[in-house]
């Protein structure tokens, strides 16, 4: 992968909302997007298309030992650039072919050396996917950084307290208590994500601290409880209907141990 000039990098699920465009304040970031477009002077750092409007790529290394992302670099490239390296978006939004075709031109290559590439490069993604959480190594002075200061994120791990089974049983329930229909546990974004009907109100609590409250005007209610940047122990949530009210098991907070 290191002799193409062009690569496409899979950002692992566990690294979606883990980049420095999305936790540095819009101020920070800004200072270095602006080092990165200096330096590029309206040139594309990879296949040197001139244009005024470049993107801001982050760079990054994956250590799955250690369950560490290192920032190998910040560039300024053009959007075609920035198609192929998020190739997944650009397939999901219809530019594929598109995508694959600036790929072979900036590196000079065949469909078949496409192929093996994005091979490799999903192989990898799988493989990553199953690290949740990813430690940030990075040294910003690099990048006109010095006085940014990084973000201590907090993430912990949220458990299940509901079997396929327990789910089965509430679903099938015939009272007119509030039923849920369905919980999704996503340790990569870290949320919980609830569908329910015969409720019109849901509130969650942190250590039984009342913390959201979402009001319900359709026939099935959906809430989602993120856990970014939150410390405790357990959530729970109660949902509320006409004739009655449901408390949740406990879902415990645990550290991730890395």
């Amino acid at each position: 992968m290191n002799e193409l000039k062009l690569t496409i990098e899979l950002l692992p699920k566990g690294a979606w909302n883990n980049d420095l465009s999305k936790t540095l304040s819009k101020k920070d970031w800004n200072i270095l997007r602006q080092v990165a477009l200096k330096r590029a002077n309206g040139n594309c750092e990879i296949c040197g298309y001139k244009t005024d409007d470049l993107d801001v790529h982050e760079e990054w290394d994956f250590d799955i030992n250690n369950k560490t992302q290192t920032l190998r670099d910040i560039k300024a490239i053009c959007t075609r650039c920035h198609g192929v390296k998020h190739f997944r978006n650009s397939k999901r939004l219809g530019f594929e072919e598109e995508a694959k075709k600036h790929f072979m031109k900036v590196n000079n290559c065949n469909e078949f050396k496409f192929a093996s590439h994005l091979t490799q490069a999903e192989i990898l993604f799988n493989e990553r996917n199953e690290i949740y959480f990813w430690k940030m190594k990075l040294d910003l002075s690099k990048y006109g950084g010095e006085e940014i200061s990084i973000p201590d994120i907090t993430r912990l791990k949220i458990m299940n307290p509901y079997s396929e089974n327990d789910l089965e049983n509430l679903r099938n329930e015939t009272n007119l208590f509030p039923r849920i229909l369905d919980i999704d546990v996503n340790n990569y974004s870290g949320e919980i994500i609830i569908k329910s009907d015969i409720s019109n109100k849901i509130k969650w609590y942190l250590d039984d601290k009342l913390v959201k409250t979402q009001y319900n005007f359709a026939h099935i209610l959906k809430s989602n409880f993120e856990i970014i940047g939150l410390k405790g122990k357990t959530i729970y949530f109660k949902l509320y209907g006409d004739y009655g009210e449901r408390v949740s098991k406990v879902f415990e907070l645990i550290n991730w141990g890395y």
